[in-house]
């Protein structure tokens, strides 16, 4: 009986160790769970932070300045963190290279700039700051993610013309000579093989959207409506959109066979259109053309775009984009 009854304390023994250890490995977890969220937060705050410097430098709407740069940062990643405040710990301007790298790091609304333990404090640790950075790049692009199959000719908007352009109705080059800046497609009256105005369609396989690239050429749809992979209500939705638009400067067949080259790239605000059938807007009475011409009115802009590559020329707009 005595040697059971000296056993009675070791299953004490042992729960307290297991009961130690589960908390020692639940202190962990929460304190390493605060120290993630706190990064992750910090890394939205440094890429809102650096996107916004990179489309100030890019639009000329501040100066492209250490200082300017700073402040924006500092706004940007404030108003982008979870509890309303973060530490720009880094900053790195290279408007040369059209580049910005942004650090930021922990601080607290009382000042401080740890994050603070909840439970390793008890074994002598008192946190640790946080940082993140993200670095932003900007420039005219040479590819772009555009909304819309549509391809319209140097013609229409030569390089150099001065954004924001006035309000304009563009044809479809239907060969109605009426027409402004427009020819037969397949067409040209120099012989140097270019249409001389107007817009046509590219094909677009897998949806309406796609990433067109600049000096390259590219597949003509010939038909004188939408593709078929576009839906109605997506393109009646761009009315009032900012739309990049692939511009081409030359042609090569007609028909299926035909193919644009793209030349770069225009930012088009749509104010209506007539593509026939569904393809009316604002309605089917205020469209800017009637009957069976087809058109797209609008006007040249300036503007931001975040989804292409970065590389290309000057037609009034700028890529800006996340590298790092």
């Amino acid at each position: 009986m005595r040697r059971l009854n000296g056993d009675r304390g070791a299953t004490a023994v042992i729960t307290a160790m297991v009961l130690a250890a589960l908390l020692g490995m639940v202190g962990l977890a929460v304190d390493a769970g605060a120290l993630y969220l706190e990064r992750r937060e910090l890394a939205n705050a440094a890429d809102a932070a650096a996107l916004a410097v990179a489309q100030d430098c890019a639009l000329g709407t501040a100066s492209c300045d250490t200082a300017t740069a700073t402040a924006t940062a500092a706004s940007f990643a404030d108003q982008n963190s979870r509890d309303g405040t973060s530490a720009i710990t880094g900053l790195v301007l290279e408007p040369g290279l059209r580049r910005v790298t942004v650090t930021t790091g922990t601080r607290n609304p009382d000042g401080t700039t740890k994050v603070d333990p909840f439970f390793a404090q008890v074994v002598g640790w008192d946190g640790m700051t946080v940082q993140a950075s993200a670095t932003a790049e900007w420039g005219y692009p040479s590819s772009v993610r555009t909304l819309l199959p549509l391809v319209i000719s140097e013609c229409e908007f030569p390089p150099g013309t001065a954004v924001p352009t006035a309000d304009r109705v563009l044809y479809f080059h239907d060969g109605n000579n009426a027409e402004p800046c427009n020819a037969v497609a397949g067409m040209d009256a120099d012989g140097d093989g270019k249409l001389s105005g107007g817009f046509g369609w590219l094909l677009s396989p897998g949806g309406c959207d796609a990433m067109h690239t600049a000096d390259r050429w590219e597949a003509a749809d010939p038909g004188s409506s939408p593709p078929d992979q576009c839906v109605p209500e997506e393109i009646l939705s761009l009315v009032g959109d900012e739309i990049p638009l692939p511009i081409f400067d030359d042609i090569e067949g007609v028909g299926d066979g035909g193919r644009y080259h793209l030349a770069g790239f225009g930012l088009f605000h749509v104010t209506g259109f007539n593509f026939g059938g569904q393809y009316m807007a604002p309605t089917r009475k205020t469209a800017p053309c009637s009957g069976d011409e087809r058109c797209i009115s609008g006007y040249f802009t300036s503007g931001v775009v975040f989804d292409g590559e970065t590389g290309g020329d000057d037609w009034g707009f700028v890529i800006v984009k996340l590298t790092g």
